[in-house]
């Protein structure tokens, strides 16, 4: 197992992006006014953030092959920095836009490299553990960043929002500069051709299959944060209010993290997999059973959403370990496809949502129960499979 700090240091990059979309989460209905939208074009605001962000983890998982990892993480933290502080003093709704992109495009670099430098320090089981201590402090994120950013929108207006981003990013790179050593040695570099490594991967039978759990659930994670703050809005909370009510899928989360860590040694990979699964598709029909009866109280909307957070720390964490530290050979090419898979479905998923369907309770419930309907056929032949060999 890696240091401490090292583990600490990879979760603040593994954190970069989740923080940055979900910050300002409970002022997006004062921002739509603010900058004089439509409430449906707010959840845009995320779905290009995440656009660029999967797109962006296709150019980084090569070039840290070529490059190595840690000078292609600092370009990457420039980058985040530098839309973090545009945001913060964006005026207009374009301008707001375009350093959500730069933003993003940052962003990415530490969730390919946060990725890699795991792959290149631990073996597939030993990756599990890691990532069983790096996704609760994650996960802390989605919870805390929209507590955070409530308070401060409420106090300072939502500009101060991306003020505290900037000031993670700093964190991060001091951290990365003091902890993270480069974990790919000039030998090891790839003087080939710089998608070489995507074809192996892609054709690796138990990369697609993890990868189709990780969308699916991500999928359902993201439509919960673009429109869970507007059925809040409808049930009369402020934005404070709201942002601690991401808390409790949060200890969620965790809780999943911690029991899949001790459970690791004794159950089988896939079998823990579709443990959480299961628990993603209770959680997408009780949501359906709670939306059909009406969603109109805020117990009706947390509660399901727990069930659902339950897969965020199991079968997610496993998943993203097992696709990107397979048979292929290829850690820094298998994090930058299933980064872009795993974000650029949930912008689209999100996106495409929001602006067809529009926000309420029946269509987050319905879209949550779908994808988990998809996660759960993706694991039903694998345990079959594990049945007919036993």
């Amino acid at each position: 197992m890696p240091r401490l700090s090292f583990i600490l240091s990879v979760a603040m990059l593994n954190a970069f992006g989740l923080i940055a979309s979900d910050v300002y989460l409970p002022a997006m209905p004062q921002m739509a006014a603010d900058l004089d939208i439509a409430n449906w074009q707010m959840p845009q605001t995320v779905s290009v953030y995440l656009l660029v962000l999967a797109i962006a983890q296709i150019v980084y998982g090569p070039l840290s092959e070529r490059f190595g990892r840690k000078p292609v993480l600092y370009a990457g933290i420039a980058l985040y920095l530098a839309g973090s502080l545009g945001c913060a003093s964006a005026t207009g709704f374009g301008a707001f836009l375009a350093w959500r992109m730069v933003e993003a495009a940052g962003a990415a670099a530490g969730l390919v490299i946060g990725r890699a430098l795991i792959a290149d320090t631990c073996d597939r089981r030993a990756s599990a553990k890691v990532y069983a201590i790096v996704y609760p402090l994650v996960s802390l994120s989605p919870a805390l960043a929209p507590a955070v950013g409530g308070y401060l929108a409420a106090a300072y207006g939502w500009h101060a929002d991306f003020v505290f981003i900037a000031v993670f990013a700093v964190a991060a790179l001091l951290m990365t500069a003091r902890f993270i050593p480069e974990t790919l040695a000039r030998e090891q570099r790839k003087r080939r051709s710089p998608f070489a490594g995507f074809a192996p991967v892609l054709r690796d039978r138990t990369f697609r299959r993890y990868t189709l759990v990780v969308c699916s659930i991500y999928c359902a994670w993201f439509v919960y944060l673009t429109q869970s703050p507007f059925v809040f809005a409808r049930l009369g909370l402020g934005e404070a209010q709201s942002g601690w009510l991401y808390l409790p899928l949060t200890a969620g989360i965790v809780t999943a993290n911690l029991l899949t860590r001790r459970w690791l040694d004794r159950w089988s990979y896939d079998r823990l997999v579709t443990t959480g699964v299961v628990s993603f598709t209770l959680g997408g029909l009780a949501f359906m059973l709670v939306a059909l009866h009406g969603m109109g109280s805020v117990a009706a909307v947390v509660l399901p959403m727990c069930l659902v957070s339950l897969a965020n720390g199991s079968s997610l964490s496993l998943a993203v370990s097992g696709a990107v530290a397979g048979s292929h050979g290829h850690a820094a090419s298998a994090s930058a496809l299933v980064g872009f898979f795993q974000i650029g479905s949930s912008a689209l998923m999100a996106s495409a949502i929001s602006a067809v369907f529009g926000t309420g309770p029946l269509v987050l419930a319905a879209s949550i129960f779908l994808f988990s309907l998809l996660a759960l056929a993706t694991c039903l032949p694998v345990r079959a499979a594990t049945r007919c060999a036993g």
